[in-house]
């Protein structure tokens, strides 16, 4: 339904559905009985206060007097990311559209930004337009897919609206050098399109700032309670675009903590080749010492003097080496700095994701209960474990009716270790090989209704490991890239949050005790770890 406002010729407000900038296509609950599980062993964020008004968008709805291509449109934010891909700290027309990107120094936890503005003679008038100009320059600027870039270009453009020259909130969350190219009483994005040009200057914030990094664009920000609450005043409390940025979470999440096992193994080698050379050095200069003992008899002065001279030379080399070492043992606390900057990036990426999933569905049930949709009809069933073969603990998930013992469907799934279907988080984890009871192991997400797969972990799970879960933690036994065994904690998405520094047997126990994990070494001796970081 659209609501007019007649307050100047040619103007219209959209409100509700009809201001949406994603298609909604439906909204589902997935309800089984008490959500129980059953396994048979025999067969960026608080930023401001709420309280501000809806964001409703006023489009110019007069005739145009020129119609641009949706390509063309796309293509003025397209060629100004371009241009900052290259390298250029201002790119455009300050009459018309321009981008301002300048990376400062770290200044605590601030953020660096992109400065989007509209000159006096900027041309666009309808909030859709806008998004695509936003959408292209999210593409050429950081080579965000197309999707990542509209939904992205959504969030950003109601997160301008919402902080619209709110000088003090952008003071506290950019870095000071960015405010001098912000102008007073232009931050932000007004929700009149008539107010647009000249008056406009967006921030983007920046996290990484990467290309084809899926946090180049700092989410946490442009998702604070005040831009989600906007959403949630629609009809349908922006379901579909809440999701797809839990989805994109999600996956930055991955992205991160992929990148920090990366940085974990390269680590790895580095020092363990820092430690071969340093056993090298240090065999080399107990040579030199006993060689400068030793006096040959007979030797002559001259003799004497040069081999003193040829020992000083070893030394020195020797010492030079050594500076190296502790060049590269520098570099490499920088690197285990960065990748534990990724791994609690990834963790805190898991969390708000989680925390998102979580409201959506409590929104969902309001909705429901409201009469809005129907709920699903189907009897209290519990979740197991069918074994399928006589000597394997692998079967099939299967749903049950607790009080008759009724199979009610089966799942395709054949691989699933019936001694690790546990509950975590309001999901159901198991282990499961891929192809079969002998292919790789995975840790596996089960739908409690279709019984399919929901999404799997990264990393390769040993066959015979149980699952332990303590808190919001999952913790199992992975197989590492050496061939042993580690103890892994991943979270209820499925992604590693950290893996121990020590190798462990491959059928080790966990018990978990006053913050500290104890489990057994290759060779069985107890080992205590700290349950998070497991070092």
């Amino acid at each position: 339904m659209l609501h007019y406002i007649f307050g100047r010729p040619g103007s219209v407000v959209l409100r509700g559905t009809a201001q949406r900038f994603w298609k909604i296509v439906g909204i589902v609950l997935i309800v089984v009985g008490n959500a129980s599980v059953w396994a048979q062993d025999l067969v960026d964020t608080d930023e401001l206060g709420s309280g501000l008004g809806p964001v409703d968008f006023i489009d110019n709805m007069a005739a145009p007097a020129r119609i641009d291509t949706r390509q063309q449109i796309f293509d003025i934010g397209n060629t100004l990311g371009l241009a900052v891909r290259n390298n250029v700290e201002a790119a455009g027309n300050a009459s018309r559209y321009f981008v301002i990107h300048r990376l400062h120094p770290p200044e605590f936890d601030k953020l660096d930004g992109d400065i989007f503005g509209l000159g006096p003679g900027a041309e666009v008038d309808r909030i859709s337009n806008l998004r695509l100009i936003i959408q292209g320059y999210l593409q050429g600027a950081y080579a965000y897919e197309a999707a990542d870039a509209a939904l992205l270009a959504g969030y950003i453009s109601i997160y301008n609206a919402v902080h619209r020259r709110d000088r003090a909130y952008f003071a506290g969350r950019y870095k000071t050098p960015l405010l001098g190219d912000l102008e007073e009483g232009k931050e932000g994005l007004s929700t009149r399109w008539d107010e647009w040009p000249g008056a406009t200057l967006m921030l983007v914030p920046l996290k990484t700032a990467a290309d084809g990094s899926l946090s180049a664009v700092d989410t946490s920000s442009i998702t604070g309670n005040e831009v989600v609450d906007e959403l949630r005043k629609e009809d349908d409390r922006g379901v579909e675009q809440r999701q797809q940025m839990v989805e994109l979470k999600e996956r930055e999440a991955e992205e991160a903590a992929r990148t920090a096992a990366i940085q974990r193994d390269e680590i790895a080698r580095e020092e363990a080749d820092i430690a071969g050379q340093r056993r090298e050095t240090e065999a080399e200069r107990r040579r030199i010492e006993e060689e400068r003992e030793a006096t040959p008899s007979g030797a002559s002065p001259e003799e004497e003097a040069a081999k003193q001279a040829s020992l000083d030379e070893r030394e020195a080399a020797l010492a030079e080496k050594e500076a190296g070492l502790d060049a590269r043992e520098g570099k490499v606390e920088e690197k285990k700095d960065e990748a534990k900057a990724n791994e609690e990036f990834a963790e805190r990426k898991a969390e708000e994701a989680s925390a998102e999933r979580t409201a959506i569905s409590d929104d969902q049930r309001e909705m429901i209960g409201a009469g809005n949709t129907p709920p699903p009809a189907s009897p209290e069933t519990v979740l197991g474990i069918k074994l399928v073969e006589q000597n394997s603990q692998a079967g099939t998930p299967v749903l049950i009716v607790p009080a008759t013992g009724e199979q009610l469907k089966a799942s395709a799934l054949d691989a699933v270790q019936s001694r690790t279907l546990v509950s975590a988080g309001g999901k159901s984890i198991a282990v499961a090989g891929e192809n079969g009871t002998g292919g790789i192991h995975r840790l596996i997400e089960i739908d409690p209704l279709t019984l399919e797969t929901v999404k799997q972990s990264v990393d390769e799970i040993h066959r015979e490991s149980l699952i332990w879960v303590e808190g919001p933690d999952v913790y199992a036994i992975l197989n590492g890239t050496d061939g042993l065994q580690y103890i892994g904690r991943f979270n209820t998405d499925l992604l590693k949050l950290a893996q121990s520094s020590a190798a462990v047997h491959p059928f080790a126990t966990i018990i978990f005790s006053g913050g500290r994990l104890l489990t057994q070494n290759t060779q069985g001796t107890v080992i205590s770890l700290d349950a998070r970081s497991l070092e």
